[in-house]
């Protein structure tokens, strides 16, 4: 509630603004009448947002139901936090909003489709992508000497360990997790291979392999997964459908947690693969390919 109120009362492009909140935990203390009676007809309210799975709004209904005759519009708190953020607000969550918007047994066409389009625009990608192998062999070689490839271990759909494998681009290959005495460094030739992401490249044979897709969740490691699974509810939700080679939170999570484990961060994250793995569809997945390319060809990455 707070966030809303902070990221609309403060942005001009939002065509509504909130004049009060309501702390639903003190809503036997509420006096309806003067706290939102009085001010929806002396403010000129039109728009009341409200968290319509909580039932601890339950006693005010009836009251909000007389308002429809005010021409009083309601819109449900979850929808507008998705269309103003991009992702599901994690506190507002209970098991029956996952039974209600987590479903795949409608979208067997869709999966069909876009297994279909994996294969094939793996297969062309990856064989494209054979042109720069002998340039990152050489790099990797010249800078340090050390193995070109790392494979590492990451849970997939439904729990299943995959490996996937990368263009090395850090001094040690320690699966992420920095061990005591080795130093974990980037090298030279490793920031550029992460910079524009070529480093990532082998990974498009796993896709053709049908262990990755080229758009959903990206890959972690299991040991975070275990640790994730235990600090942050329904963690284990984004196992349902593959993981990515690009996603929805890798666009728009600007803080994502790096090498060290970060359930604060990783929630955040959370919520953007919550908002992705409700709303998969061709079109979501082409926004996001397409958003993935813009930001590779402007050398941001994602």
């Amino acid at each position: 509630m707070r966030d809303l109120k902070q990221e609309v009362n403060n942005n001009s492009r939002y065509s509504l603004e909130f004049v009060s909140s309501i702390d639903l935990d003190k809503i036997d203390s509420l006096d309806f009448q003067s706290e939102i009676l009085d001010r929806v007809y002396t403010e000129g309210i039109s728009i009341i947002v409200i968290d319509l799975l909580n039932k601890k709004v339950e006693p005010i209904l009836p009251h909000l139901y007389n308002l429809i005759f005010s021409k009083i519009k309601f819109v449900d708190m979850h929808k507008i936090y998705e269309d103003i953020f991009d992702r599901v607000p994690l506190s507002l969550l209970k098991y029956n909003w996952f039974l209600e918007n987590i479903s795949f047994a409608q979208k067997i066409g869709y999966d069909a489709f876009k297994r279909g389009m994996d294969i094939f625009l793996s297969l062309i990608l990856g064989t494209a992508s054979l042109i720069f192998y002998p340039f990152v062999i050489l790099s990797i070689k010249l800078d340090d000497g050390g193995p070109i490839f790392i494979t590492q271990e990451r849970v997939g759909q439904n729990n299943k360990i995959i490996k996937i494998m990368k263009f090395r681009s850090m001094s040690v290959n320690d699966d992420g997790i920095a061990e005591k005495g080795k130093e974990q460094k980037i090298t030279r030739a490793g920031r550029f291979l992460r910079k524009t992401r070529i480093d990532e490249l082998p990974q498009l044979w796993s896709i053709l392999k049908g262990d990755m897709s080229l758009v959903g969740p990206r890959p972690e490691m299991p040991s975070l997964v275990r640790l994730y699974e235990k600090e942050i509810p329904y963690y284990n939700i984004r196992h349902l459908i593959k993981p990515g080679l690009s996603g929805w939170a890798q666009l728009y999570h600007r803080t994502p947690p790096k090498f060290d484990a970060s359930s604060n961060e990783t929630k955040i994250k959370l919520s953007y693969d919550l908002y992705y793995i409700k709303n998969h569809s061709f079109l979501l997945d082409l926004k996001i390919a397409l958003k993935t390319l813009k930001a590779l060809l402007s050398r941001s990455g994602v």
